[in-house]
């Protein structure tokens, strides 16, 4: 992610690390950011509310994420990674975000991260997040850049 540059110009910029624009590289930024930023939120809310991140896995239905993509591609895409055994459902996903949300069992958990785990057999589990989405002064510093840029 580097050092945040982009967001320390303001808002006019393109990348957090104020590089020029790179659609992988924002992609993967954006999801790591928003891993800091559940962390941050966690840790400052604590005992108030809650925060945990969710991702539902790979899902190729392309009649959902995917129906903007080629058609062909969308369907081709989604067979394979069923077949392959590691493409979830449309179902799955909102199962699965429907208990993080409201299970008794998630009462007072924060700061999670929860993955479609193993991939493609509709099982949600806790894992650790990468050593940098772990970084407290990194998750301090994206909280405070933000808080900046909309103006708190």
């Amino acid at each position: 992610m580097g050092d945040f540059r982009g967001l320390e110009g303001g808002k006019g910029f393109t990348m957090i690390d104020g590089r020029a624009y790179d659609p992988d590289k924002a992609y993967k930024d954006s999801k790591l950011a928003n891993m800091l930023f559940m962390a941050e939120v966690a840790r400052r809310e604590s005992g108030r509310i809650t925060a945990n991140a969710f991702s539902p896995g790979l899902i190729a239905d392309p009649s959902g994420f995917f129906r903007n993509q080629n058609p062909f591609f969308a369907k081709a895409f989604n067979a394979i990674t069923q077949k392959a055994g590691v493409g979830e459902t449309n179902d799955f996903a909102g199962s699965a975000l429907a208990y993080m949300a409201v299970d008794p069992s998630m009462e007072g958990k924060t700061g999670g991260w929860y993955d479609a785990l193993p991939l493609g057999k509709h099982s949600l589990a806790k894992h650790l997040a990468s050593e940098e989405a772990q970084d407290a002064a990194k998750q301090a510093k994206l909280w405070q850049l933000s808080s900046k840029l909309v103006g708190l």
